[in-house]
């Protein structure tokens, strides 16, 4: 079943208009804001975004995303709050490289000297 626009009417997959009508959500307007991306999805670089961003709250277009970035904006409910704490996450749990001599890195782990969860 196709995607509503929140009126009953069916929207294109690609689109998904907002109620509130957007600065720049119409046919010809698409490849003027694709082209100055750049071609390219707005936030991880990806060619061919088919996807409509906008604000949710006002209904204001932000750019054309790519599947999995317009997709993880709605995962995060587009909170730039809950998407600090998740590079946060990220950058405290994953293996870091340390410079320990010119040319020489040593992988370390953000959890050394941590117990482990009782879960694991």
């Amino acid at each position: 079943m196709p995607p509503q626009d929140g009126q009953g009417e069916q929207a294109p997959t690609a689109w998904r208009v907002p109620r509130v009508p957007p600065a720049a959500a119409g046919e010809k307007e698409f490849p003027e804001l694709l082209a100055e991306q750049g071609g390219v999805c707005a936030i991880c670089g990806a060619a061919d975004p088919q996807h409509l961003d906008h604000d949710h709250r006002t209904g204001w277009v932000r750019g054309i995303l790519c599947f999995n970035c317009n997709g993880g904006l709605g995962q995060f409910r587009d909170s730039p709050m809950r998407l600090a704490r998740a590079i946060t996450y990220l950058r405290g749990t994953t293996w870091q490289r340390a410079l320990i001599h010119p040319g020489v890195y040593q992988m370390c782990s953000p959890t050394r000297g941590r117990p482990p969860s009782p879960r694991s």
